[in-house]
């Protein structure tokens, strides 16, 4: 199992970074052949090193030249304030993530040549017309936002995907937890939003809102144990899935930019390439 390689690319400059992970030898016995592609996006406060980067490995030792990044504003990546979460910059990335694999080439200035095993990229180009895009829980949302527009996405995959543009102004409406916004919450925060703003202007400080609670006992006894809460501490919150750069908080003001988003309401768009969105039976944004 190889490690992947560190890769830097420009969106809307600000510097993104991901891990580039190669075909094993077996899957490549042609050096010379033009990879297909695969750009994954993480969750919401998550990082490349996460879910994105399970999904990468083991795409790639499928065959798929694949790319997991980190969201401006979070992990290794650049952007101030850090942990914004801003859907229109996070489809962005994906579109400065397929540049940047379009144009790679084993001269590459944004390949890390620092890496323990000095990698070879000879063999690392990615043919333009076979990129992907595969998009885990809010860059499932993001991921058919962006193919909408970029005709460079090839194909279009999600997983419990979901557009928190309607989860901001609704909340969750799954089966089996729910947890609805009212309009006058939504006005609550907006407000709150907006005077958020007014505060990091005037003290540097920049107000922030934790995702998931620390441990599960802290939650209400009448949340399920299939719910996306309590499955997401037992990930993120615990050595099985945590890592110290995913801050599991986010930019208090983050929902003044979500709440008239709308990740799927031109999918039409991206027909008549291949659109696959995989849901869970138990997944809270199945509705």
């Amino acid at each position: 199992m190889s490690s992947p390689t560190n890769v830097r690319f420009p969106s809307r400059g600000i510097d993104i970074a991901g891990h580039l992970y190669t075909p094993p030898p077996s899957s490549n016995s042609n050096p010379d052949r033009h990879h297909a592609a695969i750009i994954i996006g993480h969750p919401g406060t998550g990082v490349k090193e996460q879910t994105a980067g399970l999904y990468a490995r083991v795409l790639s030792e499928a065959g798929f030249m694949t790319l997991a990044f980190d969201a401006a504003y979070q992990g290794e990546s650049g952007g101030s304030p850090r942990g914004l979460e801003d859907p229109y910059q996070r489809a962005e990335d994906f579109k400065a993530a397929v540049t940047f694999l379009s144009t790679l080439s084993s001269s590459s200035s944004s390949i890390n040549r620092e890496d323990e095993e000095k990698k070879s990229v000879a063999a690392v180009v990615v043919d333009p017309q076979r990129i992907g895009v595969l998009g885990i829980c809010a860059s499932g949302g993001y991921v058919p936002f962006a193919a909408q527009t970029d005709k460079r996405m090839r194909a279009v995959a999600t997983i419990s995907g979901a557009c928190l543009g309607d989860v901001t102004r609704r909340g969750i409406e799954g089966s089996v937890l729910s947890s609805k916004v009212t309009p006058d919450m939504l006005d609550a925060m907006l407000k709150r939003s907006g005077q958020d703003r007014i505060t990091a202007a005037l003290t540097g400080d920049v107000p922030v809102n934790a995702m998931l609670p620390e441990n599960a006992a802290d939650l209400p006894s009448d949340i399920p144990d299939r719910s996306s809460t309590k499955e997401g501490i037992d990930y993120y919150k615990t050595p099985r899935g945590s890592h110290p750069r995913s801050t599991n908080t986010e930019v208090s003001w983050g929902v003044d930019l979500r709440a008239n988003y709308d990740s799927y309401a031109f999918n039409y768009m991206i027909s008549p390439r291949p659109l696959l969105m995989i849901v869970g039976g138990d997944a809270d944004t199945a509705y």
